[in-house]
């Protein structure tokens, strides 16, 4: 059965045999199966919400997202970046009577709960009985360390990363199973600045000293509009889940967020993980541990922020 699916992927032009990649062509097929799944997944998942004390057919609290100025900005990645939030977030405004139950509830992080990165760390550990603190601890002694990147410059250690589990907590991997087919280097280059500090996507690596050097084991991505950031990718390398090496980099990238020093950091209100729909129970747990709460989502009018900017 693989090898069948393998050989229908490469008759639609997969790379494997020219050495170039196959996960973006992976990734096009998961997202249009997630997408056709996820009205009927949203309905029969509303019970999470008796975790959060809630009902399933509770009313829930509304986050007004402010993607930023009305005249947009200098870069012309913004524009395109708000109207990839608006179609992604589009799923999660509020709906009414029957409508509500088919569509994702977001998961959110109110950043102005915490003074500081520290306040954080701490509440987590808290709801977590010390569990995520000390897995974090214990990738710190094992010297996992961490640091931007630029994904596109350790291909080679991302499609690693994403061949080397082929069932994780969000479901089945498909290039896990299919091949990833990544033959070239790392070539370690260093990540730009953001263009724009409230448009973006940057990426963080936790990495272990090996003989050769440093050795990518897990990366997470973080996409920005305006005053709301969500995860866009993040993964760790299969044999190294047991490090910690994924609590350890989320809990440092949260901390950077919530100290707010950064520029790409300033007039953030909202950090959003996926919806409390997705993945298997054990992602949703690990979710509720991180302190990210049900709620909805809604985009402040095009009039609001024209007056705003006047």
């Amino acid at each position: 059965m693989i090898a069948y699916i393998r050989s229908v992927f490469c008759a639609v032009g997969c790379p494997t045999a020219m050495g170039t990649s196959a996960m973006p062509l992976a990734r096009f097929f998961t997202t249009r199966l997630h997408t056709a799944l996820e009205p009927w997944q949203s309905a029969a998942r509303k019970g999470r919400l008796r975790d959060f004390d809630l009902a399933p057919g509770a009313v829930l609290p509304v986050a007004l997202v402010r993607p930023g100025p009305a005249g947009g900005c200098a870069d012309p990645l913004c524009g395109l970046l708000a109207a990839d939030a608006r179609g992604f977030h589009r799923r999660n405004a509020p709906r009414a009577g029957l409508r509500r139950w088919g569509v994702p509830t977001a998961m959110l992080l109110d950043l102005d709960r915490f003074p500081s990165g520290e306040a954080y760390a701490e509440a987590v550990s808290r709801r977590s009985r010390g569990n995520i603190a000390r897995a974090a601890k214990k990738a710190a002694r094992l010297g996992v360390t961490w640091a931007p990147i630029r994904p596109e410059s350790y291909a080679a250690s991302i499609a690693a990363i994403t061949g080397s589990k082929r069932v994780r907590s969000g479901g089945p991997v498909l290039a896990a199973w299919i091949g990833t087919g990544t033959r070239t280097a790392d070539t370690r280059e260093a990540p730009a600045a953001a263009g724009c500090p409230a448009h973006w996507t940057l990426a963080w690596g936790a990495f272990i000293e090996e003989a050769e050097g440093p050795r990518l084991i897990a990366y997470l991505a973080l996409r920005r509009v305006g005053d709301m950031c969500r995860t866009h990718e993040l993964m760790g390398h299969g044999d190294y889940l047991r490090t910690g090496a994924m609590k350890f980099l989320f809990l440092e990238v949260a901390r950077w967020l919530m100290d707010r020093r950064a520029a790409e950091t300033q007039g953030l209100r909202w950090f959003m993980y996926g919806a409390m729909e997705h993945g298997a129970p054990g992602l949703h747990e690990w979710k509720r541990l991180m302190c990210f709460e049900p709620a909805n989502l809604a985009f402040e009018p095009a009039a609001a922020r024209a007056s705003g900017a006047a």
